[in-house]
């Protein structure tokens, strides 16, 4: 027979899952095991683990009793017949069931004497009257508990869940079996009618309705308010007239001079500074200059010399293209004749010192070809001590070829900058007078410095005019009703379309050659005739323009072809003026 009182206690982790609780439950020696479970311990907080948990303890032949305060727990407890304890020293129980129908059954607890139920392949029932953990750690259990269990519910009993709307037979067992009469409740009959909503599709349709209707409606407006468009083209008996007048812009003049067409002009300027640099190419000896002696000779063969004479320091001795200056002031005494010339030999030895410095100079054999001033005197001698070192100077081809890589005509953005500045005065700038001055040019260092490089600098004033635009429209007009009678009307005088030309600069004043293409004929108002043709159809639209003396032919077209009516939006119209054919 087996030992019905042995009793084991499992101390359940926070994280511990309903496979991990079964085997331990299973791996227990004990009939009765506690489960000792921590604080918002969700593992049993599942009805189906609670059944499972029960389940495992059953064909184990094992009765569980959970120790835990957890009142959440409670019901479900009661749900499957589980014993609950407050503690391993207090009384277990089985809670209240909401799910039981058993009247006004209060919750059970183990009887003293009777013990719990035994299943009907169990032998003997445990002594819940004692401890319920072992005896070495926690002491006697408290009473055992006086009522005997509520009939154990068979598995069958369990509530099913029914997925997807599928028709699922109720368990054979009722599950709220009734405790008095012991029948088994009859089963509710399905109403077939009644099917739960697949919301998923409801959801699909009603996206797909929506989006429906937001392009039903961009389709609309874009057929109706984006694409449409009208265009009106008119012909007129305007005709041309070529203005050719020249301005004279003076910057001294306080009002407009239309005898002499000369109106008032404004210069603005600016200035903009270029700078190259180049590599020196120049070259410098800075080393020691040769220093020698010679002695001079002459033969007057042509009598230039009448009598003894003298040559003074600083006179250049050509020797082998090398040059050399004498040091001292030399006296040249006559000494006879020969062959006809007459002789004469210097008082003594002259200095020479060679004219720039560098080894070239060094001759141990140095005999003159020439001396400056005195075409029949010869030299010879010999000059030593010539050193070289040799340095980069600038030289002026240097300069030369950085003036040359400056592209002064590079402005840039002046010429803008400077027609903005009198647009923002409120004149018209005429580009023609746009000029540049005399450049400004230096250099550093200077030529003949020692330097590895050469900066060049050139510096320019751009300048140029503006005038009152009324100013010039003013002499422009009575140009142009000058050559068509002032009946006419100028439906445009051609200034935005003008070809200026600079006839002559000065610093006070400009003249400038105006040439323009004007345009003479009905004066139509292209924003009147939108207003006007908005919303109407073409044949109101032609009958409405055609009533204009001076307008020829009217012509309506509108798209896309769907569109019966000019489009009530002015900017969905386009208007054109034909120029005229014929020139005055």
């Amino acid at each position: 027979m087996a030992d019905n009182n042995t009793k084991d206690t499992i101390y359940v982790d926070i994280d511990d899952e309903i496979t991990s609780l079964i085997d331990k439950v299973r791996q227990s020696s004990g009939k009765v095991v506690a489960l000792v479970l921590p604080k918002r311990a969700t593992v049993l907080q599942s009805i189906v683990n609670m059944k499972l948990l029960k389940r495992a303890a059953e064909s184990d032949k094992k009765n569980l009793v959970l120790i835990t305060t957890e009142a959440g727990l409670l019901p479900l407890a009661g749900a499957v017949g589980m014993y609950v304890a407050k503690s391993l020293a207090s009384k277990p129980e089985i809670p209240i069931s909401p799910d039981l129908s058993i009247g006004s059954q209060m919750p059970e607890t183990v009887d003293e004497e009777m013990g719990m139920p035994l299943d009907e392949d169990q032998e003997e029932i445990p002594d819940l009257t004692k401890q319920v953990g072992k005896a070495a750690s926690v002491g006697a259990l408290a009473e055992a508990a006086h009522q005997p269990l509520p009939p154990k519910l068979p598995d069958e009993s369990l509530e099913t869940v029914e997925l997807d709307n599928e028709d699922k037979p109720i368990s054979e067992e009722g599950s709220n079996e009734s405790q008095e009469g012991g029948k088994k409740p009859k089963k509710p009959k399905k109403d077939k009618n009644l099917k739960v909503p697949n919301f998923n599709r409801f959801r699909l349709l009603l996206i797909i309705g929506v989006l429906a209707v937001i392009v039903l409606v961009v389709l609309w407006v874009l057929a109706f308010y984006i694409l449409p468009h009208a265009s009106i083209d008119i012909k007129t008996n305007a005709s041309n007239v070529n203005a050719e007048l020249n301005l004279t812009l003076d910057q001294q003049a306080q009002s407009s001079n239309d005898a002499t067409d000369t109106i008032p002009a404004t210069q603005v300027s600016q200035q903009k500074t270029f700078t190259q640099t180049v590599a020196t190419t120049g070259q410098k000896n800075e080393g020691t200059a040769a220093t020698g002696t010679v002695t001079m000779t002459a033969d007057d063969c042509n009598f230039t010399y009448q009598g003894d004479f003298t040559i003074p320091a600083g006179t250049g001795i050509s020797a082998n293209n090398l040059t050399y200056i004498t040091q001292n002031t030399t006296s040249m005494n006559l000494s006879g004749a020969k062959h006809g010339c007459v002789q004469y030999t210097a008082s003594g030895p002259t200095q020479i010192i060679a004219q720039s410095p560098g080894s070239s100079y060094n001759n141990p054999n140095l005999q003159s070809t020439s001396v400056a001033g005195f075409p029949e005197v010869t030299a010879s001698g010999s000059a030593s001590g010539g050193t070289d070192n040799i340095i980069q100077t600038v030289a002026q081809a240097d300069i030369n070829s950085a003036e040359s890589k400056i592209n002064a005509g590079n402005s840039g953005n002046v010429k803008q900058n400077l027609s903005n500045q009198l647009k923002g005065q409120g004149l018209y700038p005429i580009d023609v007078t746009f000029s540049s001055g005399a450049p400004q040019i230096t250099s550093s260092p200077a030529v003949g410095t020692a330097s590895s490089t050469v900066t060049v600098t050139e510096t320019v004033t751009y300048t140029m005019y503006g005038a009152s635009k009324s100013a010039i429209t003013k002499i422009l007009n009575a140009n142009i009703l000058s050559q068509v009678g002032k009946n006419q009307n100028i439906i445009s005088d051609g200034l935005a379309s003008s070809d200026f030309k600079q006839v002559s600069a000065g610093s006070e004043t400009d003249q400038v050659s105006l040439s323009a293409l004007a345009i003479v004929g009905p004066n139509i108002s292209v924003q009147q005739i939108k207003k006007q043709a908005a919303g109407k159809s073409p044949q109101a639209i032609i009958s409405l323009i055609k009533n204009n003396p001076n307008v020829t032919s009217v012509s309506v077209r509108l798209s896309p072809f769907w569109v019966t009516s000019v489009p009530s939006n002015t900017s969905k119209i386009s208007v054109s003026i034909a120029k005229p054919s014929k020139t005055v």
